[in-house]
């Protein structure tokens, strides 16, 4: 879920090839996070509009509206998600569904109120089962790519990772090819909210980065 358009400029360099990608599982010993998150009123107050302008059928008003919400919600991860990791993808799963509903081809109300109403009852209480144990991080080339609750991280940080990375390093012509070449896939698979294959192509190019 995402509004976002990465604008790079990459230096034209010769293309290397493609490695498959190699994904490890750790395990991890730390506690989901039980800290609140903050404020959730102003995402309520969004989505008891979007229900309320659902409710007349008017699901191309209600998209518009929930727009503001993922907006809203996508401004504040960088500041919640490390608060309390599983209740944010508690809420971001059910985000999901909703605008999912509401931007399918056809809408039906019973989907759509369905969706709100979990949407709903998720900001009401999202720490619900946040104390559970961790599942594992994943890791790529050596280079984690999710948190300890199995989500991938936001392919926009990451991304960040590569750039501060190639300013910094002292590489062959070579490598370097491999690291843009990386670094272009990365970019390509997160404008298309792809966090994941994102996420993967960045940990290879960090990884020929710091060997």
């Amino acid at each position: 879920m995402r509004q976002f358009l990465l604008a790079t400029t990459l230096i034209i360099v010769p293309v290397a090839a493609f490695t498959a990608f190699q994904f490890y599982m750790a395990p991890s010993s730390a506690q989901a996070e039980s800290a609140s998150m903050g404020d959730m009123a102003p995402f309520i107050t969004i989505v008891s509009d979007v229900q309320t302008i659902a409710a007349t059928g008017d699901f191309t008003a209600a998209e518009l509206r929930i727009t503001d919400f993922e907006t809203a919600w996508d401004d504040a991860e960088s500041t919640m998600r490390p608060l309390n990791t599983n209740a944010w993808g508690t809420v971001d799963d059910a985000a999901d569904a909703a605008l999912s509903a509401l931007r399918s081809g056809t809408p039906t109300a019973d989907k759509v109120t369905e969706t709100l109403t979990a949407l709903m009852a998720t900001l009401e209480n999202p720490y619900a089962g946040s104390d559970a144990l961790p599942v594992a991080v994943t890791l790529v080339s050596g280079v984690a790519v999710t948190d300890e609750n199995g989500r991938p991280l936001p392919c926009e940080d990451m991304l960040t990772q590569v750039r501060e990375g190639i300013a910094a390093a002292s590489l062959s012509d070579a490598d370097m090819a491999t690291v843009v070449d990386f670094q272009t896939k990365a970019i390509e698979r997160c404008n298309a909210d792809d966090d994941t294959r994102a996420d993967a192509f960045s940990a290879q190019a960090l990884a020929v980065l710091t060997p």
